[in-house]
């Protein structure tokens, strides 16, 4: 498999279970198996999402919400928009991966959530 996920993701005893599934079994019935092969369907999957693709989940978004909600509260109504904006949410990643540690966005959002809001008097 791609990347060597096989190997190294998936224990011996997981590699073997797949492997003799696919082997001796036409269609699980078994509750019980469907959901291990489940759990190791889903670990798969995991490992084979790209690193940026990760990334974007756990950095970019949640940073394009928090920079979307501040717009909102400036009066940007089209900033509504920027918290499911693919692009935006890449850029914001890509952009926090190559900040000098200290500096990233992402740090800044989190530790100091009230430095970037606008208070209106």
């Amino acid at each position: 498999m791609r990347r060597h996920v096989w190997f190294n993701v998936l224990s011996r005893l997981e590699r073997g279970l797949v492997d003799f599934v696919i082997k001796a079994i036409d269609r699980p019935r078994s509750p019980k198996l469907i959901e291990v092969l489940a759990r190791i369907i889903v670990k798969i999957k995991k490992s084979m999402i790209s690193p940026v693709r990760r990334l974007m989940e756990q950095v970019g978004k949640p940073l394009a919400k928090k920079i979307s909600a501040i717009a909102l509260k400036w009066g940007n109504k089209s900033a509504a928009e920027w918290a499911e904006d693919k692009g935006f949410i890449k850029y914001l990643t890509i952009i926090d991966m190559n900040s000098i540690p200290g500096y990233k966005l992402s740090e800044v959002l989190s530790n100091r959530p009230n430095r970037l809001t606008y208070e209106k008097s």
